[in-house]
């Protein structure tokens, strides 16, 4: 038995020798060639360091002339054209001409301020300067406007191209009353569903995004490390739900799927919230909205970046004497917050809640419908004179639209106005 370890023992000794052996031999190997390559590296390097001073360094300072010669030579040209012009623009105001045009408009000046009040005036120039927004508010959304609502209340017709010059003779409009909205709110199977579901969701979108986007702008207002960076990823949302990024997310959808469902349920395994909260003896009401609510907390933190923004730049406008003499007054955080933070914030509350409604209203499942509507095929006219668009259906769904966007809107306006406080009134 002794001989048998003795020979165990002596091949297990061999054994790690060579396998000591073995590894010395791959560390030299590795050495080896490390110190190969650490000279190859160096011998390049040196030579890399003077191609770069001989020969890169000098095109690079050499374009860099040229440009700072070139910026001078357009200075210089400019400024030569400058003076050329106020010379120009000299002498043209020694003409007979110019005088006699200018006298002519400083008398017309000279009688309208004699003849108009001076807050007549303001009213007068304000209206110029805003005379191009008023033509494009015209031109491009009024007649569009009123043209939506005429074809609301119409079949609308594409006419045959003309047989001998090919071109479109447009449409023809056949008034048929209400059947349009009769055909979208009795016979369309989810639109009088889908604007309900809108409506009330829009309704809780604008609650928890104003009251969620206060909260955080107030908490990114206080001193802390890493405070620009939380602001950055609080607005990061802000830029991944452009159309681009929606583009290249939606390639992912399936997979994201399966990663929410498997994540829900895991989460549902370890804690029901509903049930947590039955249990609690929460009314069902508060149960069911509060549920709600936690469902959409990802959506409320996606679409509150702008509101936060606004919220942070109002609370920043603050006067900070406020604040000093409210603590000087010993008065806590809690009651500094409302009887200075939220005041002071509160004119902006109608804004960030106007437009938190547009943006809900652009995110909805109504354009969607709506849109694959008004992609939908035209009906073809049996005599051949042309084709019955949906044309008419879709005007309608967007009248409809803009009724219930304008009656949110208008709901906001109502329940806000109440706790606005100006400053300086």
């Amino acid at each position: 038995m002794k001989k048998v370890l003795d020979i165990i023992l002596t091949g297990l000794n061999y054994f790690f020798m060579v396998f000591a052996k073995i590894f010395q031999g791959i560390g030299w190997f590795f050495k080896t060639i490390g110190k190969a390559i650490a000279k190859f590296v160096c011998f390049c390097g040196k030579y890399v360091d003077v191609f770069v001073k001989k020969c890169i360094l000098p095109v690079i300072k050499a374009i860099g002339r040229f440009f700072v010669f070139l910026w001078n030579k357009i200075r210089q040209f400019f400024s030569f054209l400058g003076r050329k012009i106020r010379e120009g623009s000299a002498k043209f105001k020694q003409t007979k001409f110019s005088q006699k045009v200018g006298g002519f408009f400083k008398g017309i000046q000279n009688k309208l301020a004699q003849n108009i009040r001076y807050h007549h005036r303001k009213a007068i120039w304000g209206i110029i300067f805003i005379l191009p927004t008023l033509i494009g508010f015209v031109y491009f959304f009024l007649f569009p406007f009123f043209t939506t609502i005429i074809y609301s209340f119409s079949n609308i017709y594409n006419a045959k191209p003309n047989a001998v010059t090919g071109e479109s003779m447009g449409v023809i409009t056949e008034f048929v009353g209400l059947e349009n909205y009769k055909f979208i709110w009795n016979v369309h199977a989810t639109f009088k569903e889908t604007l309900g579901n809108v409506f009330l969701n829009t309704i809780l979108d604008v609650l928890m995004i104003l009251i969620f986007s206060l909260i955080i702008a107030v908490v990114l207002n206080s001193k802390f490390r890493g405070r620009s960076f939380v602001r950055a990823v609080f607005f990061m949302p802000v830029i991944f739900n452009s159309q681009a990024v929606n583009a290249a997310v939606s390639a992912g959808a399936v997979f994201t799927e399966t990663v929410e469902e498997s994540g829900t349920n895991i989460f549902t395994t370890m804690f029901n919230f509903k049930d947590f909260l039955l249990m609690a003896n929460v009314p069902n009401k508060a149960v069911n909205f509060l549920v709600k609510t936690s469902d959409q907390i990802f959506n409320v933190i996606s679409y509150s970046g702008i509101q936060i923004l606004i919220f942070l730049s109002g609370i920043q406008s603050v006067p900070k004497h406020l604040y000093e003499a409210a603590k000087i007054e010993g008065a806590t955080q809690y009651e500094i917050f409302w009887k200075i933070t939220f005041p002071m914030v509160s004119p902006l509350m109608l804004t960030a809640g106007v437009y938190t409604v547009v943006d809900s209203f652009i995110r909805s499942d109504l354009l969607k419908l709506m849109k694959k509507y008004s992609l939908s095929g035209n009906i073809d006219i049996a005599n051949g004179l042309g084709s019955l668009t949906n044309d008419g259906v879709y005007a309608a769904m967007s009248v409809l639209f803009f009724l219930v966007s304008l009656a949110l809107v208008a709901i906001v306006f109502l329940v806000i106005k109440p706790m606005v406080f100006y400053y300086d009134e």
